[in-house]
């Protein structure tokens, strides 16, 4: 049976590696369910676990939730005047679910990718978990089955919803940019199935099916910054070889594009590429008044939210606390974040805060790089863990432009994901070492 191997450790003894696994396959389509068979994994491994601060990675994150915490505490105590009647302080202190938690679940998951052959079993867990996001993709593109579908009192929404004229699917997911990175991730797992010889015949259909859709859906989600993750995974798995046949496709893509844009200067030309390119394409790139409106806008998001920071840099304003700031200086009110993952951290909770979890972040990106890529240069098969890593570094790159951390889906998978690294940065024999 396909997946006999891959799945067998569902069957394994331990009551929580069975709900970690269960949580993993549930989590891209039931986001809440699969948060109680992980919340159970996290229970038991609580009991069992020790030596948290024996880990340094652990250390820098402990002292960011002191800082977000002290944050919390300051701006509770000392709320700044602009902020009265249109600062609910409730959402200073929901705010740290956002975080806290997950700095957790990064030393308890590790637990359960130990070595590679761990990380296998859950890269296929996550693919074989998103065929639901795929289906609900196909089904609202194609079928026109359109939601928002709720169960159990909306403990489920599959939002499925009507797709705009000028917007692209979102499956499951309420926004093309959260479906757009979901794919993304996924991405590079469905590749490596398919690359290693020594997958079996049916892992390398399901997986050439799944590359097949996985690329259809991330194209049609019509999303600028999925489409550059798309770009930079098949880079990271297929090595810089690839380019010889990435840059002449991708230049016979855009080339038309381009000239139905009319950067070239032959109005036959682009009368015929308008005709030929579908006008949701050109409407990514058209430089109209709108895009220019729209353009000036992520750079005055920018530019407002290093003020921000710089106004109060050591403890910042708060969770959530920019939609109120950028609403109180320019009368706009349908931003949620910054857009970029380090502004966001630095505004809520301080500079300190933001270098002490992006530095953490960074360095275990810097240092399992070295690793996994020294491997392979000496001819070690580490292409699991090469996917492995490439869906963080993927992650991280799309929060330089957007914020999908806030999805539950996102930020459990990025520090799950975060974790292995860790466990790739560890000596290789675990099985004769107790690391917790």
């Amino acid at each position: 049976m396909i997946s006999k191997n891959l799945l067998n450790g569902i069957r394994d003894n331990k009551f929580e590696l069975k709900n970690f696994y269960l949580g993993i396959i549930l989590l891209p389509s039931l986001p809440s369910i699969s948060a109680i068979f992980l919340l159970l994994s996290v229970i038991l491994l609580s009991i069992k676990s020790k030596s948290y601060l024996k880990d340094l990675f652990n250390i820098t994150l402990l002292l960011s939730s002191f800082l977000i915490i002290l944050s919390c505490i300051l701006n509770t105590v000392f709320i700044n005047n602009i902020y009265k009647g249109v600062y609910e302080i409730d959402q200073n202190w929901i705010g740290i679910l956002n975080w806290l938690p997950y700095f957790y679940f990064f030393w308890l998951f590790q637990k359960f990718s130990t070595n590679m052959q761990r990380r296998k079993k859950i890269i296929f867990l996550f693919l074989l978990g998103s065929i639901p996001v795929i289906i609900s993709c196909i089904t609202q593109y194609f079928f026109k089955l359109h939601g928002p579908f709720t169960f159990l009192n909306g403990l489920i929404i599959f939002y499925s919803r009507k797709i705009d004229p000028m917007d692209g699917m979102t499956g499951l997911f309420s926004n093309t940019n959260y479906l757009g990175i979901w794919l993304n991730i996924i991405w590079p797992f469905s590749l490596v199935f398919f690359i290693d010889k020594k997958s079996k015949p049916k892992i390398r259909v399901l997986s050439a099916i799944l590359i097949f859709t996985i690329l259809l859906c991330t194209i049609l989600t019509f999303s600028r910054s999925a489409w550059l993750g798309l770009l930079l995974g098949s880079l990271i798995i297929l090595g810089l070889k690839s380019l010889k046949w990435i840059l002449p496709s991708l230049l016979l893509i855009v080339t038309p594009v381009l000239i139905g844009l009319g950067f070239w200067p032959n109005n036959n030309l682009v009368e015929i590429s308008q005709k030929l390119i579908p006008e949701i394409i050109l409407h990514q790139f058209k430089f109209n008044a709108f895009e220019n409106l729209y353009s000036l806008t992520r750079v005055q998001i920018w530019s407002s939210s290093l003020k921000y920071i710089f106004e109060r840099p050591l403890i910042g304003w708060g969770s959530s606390s920019f939609p109120i700031l950028f609403k109180i200086d320019n009368g706009q009110d349908f931003f949620a974040h910054s857009h970029n993952i380090i502004l966001e951290i630095a505004i809520s909770y301080g500079i300190p805060a933001a270098l002490l979890i992006i530095g953490t972040i960074l360095t275990l990106i810097y240092i399992s790089k070295g690793k996994i890529f020294l491997r392979n240069s000496l001819g070690q098969k580490y292409s699991y863990d090469k996917a492995w890593w490439a869906a963080v570094v993927i992650i991280f790159f799309c929060h330089m432009f957007d914020v999908q951390y806030f999805d539950v889906r996102i930020a459990l998978t990025l520090w799950i994901l975060l974790g292995g690294l860790r466990n790739i940065i560890r000596i290789e024999d675990y099985q004769s070492k107790n690391i917790f």
